[in-house]
């Protein structure tokens, strides 16, 4: 059983260089970090794009293009019900 003052705790030093690396389905980043160079950010970022992640990418952006078009297309119905 413990009594008394906690012994004291040495803080730990974080380290001055290190990589953090990200992955989603598309991409693999490597991003990585030296304080003494730069602290506020990466000082280079690394993307390696995953096998067929352009057509991926290319096919969401015309599903998301072909969405907002159809939803400005119902907005336009619902107005002209709406006076009717």
């Amino acid at each position: 059983m413990n009594r008394g003052r906690p012994a004291a705790i040495e803080p730990v030093e974080a380290p001055r260089k290190y990589t953090r690396i990200y992955e989603d389905e598309y991409a693999i980043e490597t991003w990585s970090f030296d304080v003494d160079k730069f602290s506020r950010g990466p000082i280079s970022v690394e993307i390696k794009y995953k096998t067929g992640a352009e057509k991926a990418i290319k096919q969401n952006a015309k599903q998301v293009k072909q969405d907002k078009k159809t939803a400005r297309q119902m907005k336009k119905i619902n107005e002209r019900n709406k006076w009717e």
